[in-house]
C-alpha cells in the first residue's frame, strides 16, 4: 500500500499528538516513531502507543531514513519550531506542521522561507479544511445550491480555564490567534482572497490562566464582495455554549442559506424550494487530523498541489495579524498592509 511508504515522524508528544495518533492508526497510516524534549512525556507516550522509536533526540528522529513526513506538533513559536524546520530542510523531509504556523506574520513567513530555500514539500494542518461535515458544505457551495453566497457567520463560545497548562494561553496573543485560525482558514478556502478586516477583542480579568485575549469578533471583506463575522468567545458563562468543534457555522446566498455545525446541518433553497439534512459520516476529532495527513500523502505520492500549503498559509496568519493590528489602532486592515508584496 502506497501509505506504508511515507513514514510518519512526530515531533512533540504533548496533548494534540494523542489526536494524531489515533487518526492515523484509525487509517492505517505508518508511524514511524515519536520525539519531544521531555523524557517522561517520551515513556508515557510510547507505553500509550507502542511507538516504535520514542526519543528526546528530535534531530536523530527526522533524520531516519523511513520517516518522510515530520508531523510537527510542538508549540506554534518560532523558537521551537525554526530548529525542527532547519532539520527537515538537512534532511530533505516534507514538514506537515500543526496549526497556527506561527502567532506572527513576520515569525510564520520565516518558517516559510527555510523550507522554501530547501525545496522541501510543507502542508500547515489547518483540519477544519477536512472536516467530513464542512467537505460536505463544501460541495453544496460548489455546485450553487444556495446560489451566490453573500454573507457567512461562524460563533464559537464556551468558558475555558487554563490554569494548570503550562505555555497554552500564556502568551499576549491567544484566542484570535489559536482559535480564529481554524475558522479563518476555513472561510479563505471556500472564499478566496481576503481584503480587509476589522476586530474587536478583550479578555475576562476572572480568566486567570490566560494572558491574552479570551474573546473577539473579526469581520472580513473579501475580494469576491463576499463577507465574514467569525466570533469567537471564550468567556462566556451562559447557558447555550457552542464549543469547539461543534461552532454554528451559517452561510447565506441569494438563493438558500447552509445553518448548522460539524456534526449536522440544514440545507434550506428557495428555487425550487427544499430543506435538505445530508447525512455523512465522521466528526472533526480525530477525523480531520486523518483526512489532512492523508490528502497531503496522496498529493505527494502523485506530484499533485496540495491544500494549505505553506505559502498560501500566510494569507491565513496575515488574518491574524491583521486582526490584532486592528483592534491597536481601531480600523481597518488591508491584506497588502500585513502581506505587502506577498499580498
Amino acid at each position: 500500500m502506497v501509505y506504508e511508504q511515507w513514514g510518519i515522524g512526530i515531533v512533540g508528544l504533548g496533548g494534540i499528538a494523542n489526536t494524531h495518533l489515533t487518526a492515523y492508526r484509525n487509517l492505517g497510516l505508518k508511524v514511524v516513531g515519536g520525539a519531544d524534549i521531555d523524557p517522561e512525556r517520551v515513556k508515557l507516550m510510547q507505553a500509550q502507543w507502542e511507538l516504535p522509536i520514542a526519543t528526546t533526540d528530535v534531530e536523530s528522529l527526522i533524520a531516519h531514513p523511513e520517516v518522510r513526513i515530520v508531523d510537527v506538533t510542538a508549540p506554534h513559536f518560532l523558537h521551537v519550531r525554526e530548529p525542527i524546520f532547519r532539520w527537515a530542510a538537512k534532511y530533505g523531509k516534507a514538514l506537515f506542521v500543526q496549526k497556527p504556523l506561527e502567532q506572527y506574520y513576520a515569525k510564520a513567513r520565516q518558517l516559510v522561507a527555510i523550507a522554501e530555500e530547501a525545496g522541501i514539500p510543507l502542508m500547515v494542518n489547518q483540519n477544519s479544511v477536512f472536516v467530513p461535515g464542512f467537505q460536505v458544505m463544501e460541495r453544496y457551495l460548489r455546485e450553487g445550491a444556495i446560489g451566490t453566497p453573500y454573507y457567512c457567520q461562524i460563533e464559537n463560545r464556551n468558558w475555558f480555564d487554563l490554569s494548570g497548562h503550562v505555555f497554552y494561553g500564556k502568551q499576549e496573543r491567544w484566542v484570535l490567534s489559536d482559535m480564529g485560525v481554524h475558522h479563518f482558514a476555513l472561510v479563505v478556502h471556500w472564499f478566496g482572497n481576503w481584503r480587509s478586516a476589522y476586530a474587536i477583542m478583550g479578555r475576562d480579568p476572572s480568566q486567570t490562566g490566560i494572558v491574552g485575549d479570551t474573546w473577539n469578533v473579526m469581520n472580513i471583506r473579501f475580494e469576491s464582495g463576499m463577507q465574514a463575522c467569525i466570533i469567537n468567545n471564550w468567556s462566556y458563562r451562559g447557558h447555550l455554549p457552542r464549543p469547539h468543534s461543534v461552532e454554528e457555522v451559517v452561510i447565506q446566498g441569494d438563493k438558500g442559506a447552509i445553518t448548522g455545525t460539524s456534526e449536522g446541518f440544514v440545507l434550506v433553497t428557495a428555487e425550487p424550494p427544499a430543506e435538505v439534512r445530508p447525512r455523512f459520516q465522521g466528526k472533526w476529532f480525530p477525523d480531520a487530523f486523518g483526512n489532512a495527513m492523508l490528502h497531503y500523502i496522496r498529493s505527494l505520492d502523485e506530484g499533485k498541489p496540495y491544500l494549505c500549503s505553506g505559502r498560501q498559509n500566510l494569507q491565513v496568519v496575515a488574518l491574524i495579524e491583521a486582526g490584532y493590528r486592528s483592534v491597536q489602532e481601531g480600523r481597518e486592515i488591508t491584506r497588502k498592509e500585513i502581506m505587502g508584496e506577498d499580498a
